[in-house]
Formats: C-alpha cells, sequence, structure tokens
C-alpha cells in the first residue's frame, strides 16, 4: 500500500496522544485563551509535542503544521497537518468527541488522513489509493443524491451571521431533509462512515479538515471549500458524499469571499 510508512507513524502518534487526552479527562489545567477566543489547554500542548516528536523523526525533511506551534519547514515539498485535540471546548466539558487530527500533504493532496476519537474508540483512517476504514471495517459514504434526502450539518452561520454565506447556508440547511448539529471531526467522520451525507463549515482551518479530506475521498465522497476549490487553506470546506456537492455548491455561487492561501496559513 502507497504511503503506509507514513500511515503507520500517523496511527501510532495519533494513538499516542489519545492516550494523553484519556489520562487528563476531567483533571484540565492551565486552560488559556488564544487570540481567535478558542480555549487551549497543556493536554493540547503535550499532544503536539508527541506527535511532532514523532512524525520528524521518521521524516525529518517534511514540514509540519500544527495548530498549537509555528510551522516547522522541510525541503520535502510534503506537510503534515495537525489538530492535536480537536474539540477543545467538548473536551474540557466531557463530551467524548474529542479526537487527534493527523493529515499529510504530499504537494499533490492529501495521501495521510487520521481521525483519532479515543473516548469512543473510533479510528478513520486511510491513504492516497488504499480505501478508507474505520478501526477494520472499509468505510463508504451514503447513497442520498436529493437535498430533501440530506441528512446534513453546518457550522460558522452564527459567527458569521448577517453575511451572505452565512445567510446562504442557513437557506441550505433549511432545504435538507434535516439538520443536523455540529459534533467537530466526528460529523467527518461520519460522512466518511455514510451517516451523514454533507456537512458545510465556513470556518475550517487546515488542521480541522486536511485528514477527513483523505478519508471522505477515499470513502468515495467528495471535498472543496465553499468555491469549488479543492483546498483546505481556503477557510471554508463542503465535505459530502459526492452525489449531493454540486447542488450544494449552488447555494454558494456568485459569492465574494477573501482569499487565503498555503503561504499565509
Amino acid at each position: 500500500m502507497a504511503y503506509s510508512q507514513e500511515l503507520k507513524i500517523a496511527l501510532e502518534a495519533a494513538r499516542a496522544a489519545g492516550e494523553i487526552q484519556l489520562a487528563h479527562r476531567g483533571k484540565v489545567l492551565n486552560i488559556e485563551t488564544k487570540g481567535d477566543s478558542s480555549p487551549v489547554t497543556q493536554v493540547d500542548k503535550l499532544c503536539e509535542q508527541v506527535i511532532r516528536d514523532a512524525i520528524l523523526k521518521h521524516f525529518p525533511s517534511d514540514s509540519f503544521l500544527g495548530e498549537e506551534s509555528v510551522e516547522d519547514k522541510g525541503i520535502s515539498g510534503r506537510r503534515w497537518i495537525v489538530d492535536p485535540l480537536d474539540g477543545t471546548r467538548p473536551y474540557i466539558r466531557g463530551v467524548p468527541t474529542h479526537s487527534v487530527l493527523i493529515a499529510l500533504d504530499d504537494g499533490n493532496g492529501m495521501a495521510v488522513g487520521c481521525m483519532h476519537l479515543p473516548a469512543l474508540g473510533e479510528t478513520y483512517w486511510a491513504s492516497k489509493g488504499g480505501g478508507a476504514f474505520l478501526n477494520d471495517s472499509p468505510l463508504h459514504v451514503s447513497k442520498a443524491s436529493r437535498l430533501s434526502e440530506v441528512f446534513g450539518s453546518g457550522f460558522g452561520f452564527i459567527e458569521k451571521a448577517g453575511t451572505m454565506e452565512a445567510n446562504r447556508l442557513l437557506r441550505l440547511m433549511g432545504d435538507w431533509g434535516y439538520a443536523y448539529g455540529f459534533m467537530d471531526a466526528y460529523t467527518y467522520g461520519c460522512i466518511a462512515a455514510g451517516r451523514i451525507d454533507a456537512c458545510v463549515n465556513l470556518l475550517d482551518k487546515p488542521w480541522d479538515c486536511a485528514a477527513a479530506v483523505c478519508i471522505i475521498e477515499e470513502a468515495g465522497g467528495r471535498f472543496s471549500d465553499v468555491r469549488g476549490a479543492p483546498s483546505v487553506y481556503n477557510g471554508s470546506c463542503i465535505l459530502s458524499n459526492g452525489l449531493v456537492h454540486e447542488a450544494v455548491l449552488e447555494y454558494f455561487s456568485g459569492l465574494h469571499f477573501q482569499d487565503t492561501t498555503r503561504s499565509n496559513v
């Protein structure tokens, strides 16, 4: 299997970070507030250091972009993208949907993806051309093909209330068969597993969705930002079963968004 060594190291690092998360549940200390008003704990930082050490030990020429630290610039043209504790707020409150997210961008898209949810005992993983799996079981997206059938999720419409994109997202969610709450990366895992059909996130950073992109695409789904571009660096994402993707994109057609690029992540 292509990228087998990279996937092995990613899974090992994710499980090590997951053990740290479980060990500190219910006793999180040193909660700080970042510039974007989101919380960060000593668990976030410890998990990122463990993942960073493991990955750069085996792939020292690669870049490493983690949510909680300055990027390590490599020379290989490849970039690891890591959220060491996705769902910090739920984690602090004891909600079990927190996770470890690790992805590898090989310069031509996401080549490896790992989403480990230690409290739920679920690990979603994939590598380019190798299929997607939940633990040891193959994954495939749902077969919903009409918006009226969609069991979907949206995020960012409160934070972006009053903007055109938020209004379009709310209209879209009203046209779905059922609009479900957002559960961080667990929502993306549910898309890969066929439990949810589509999700639109207006506030995604690369470390939030990169792992899911690989997994959902290998499960037969599709990814883009709200403009239709296949980039995790543009601040938004649509992840779907592929069958409803174009219909979802139509709700955001004609809007103008601020450009962000890989260089200023």
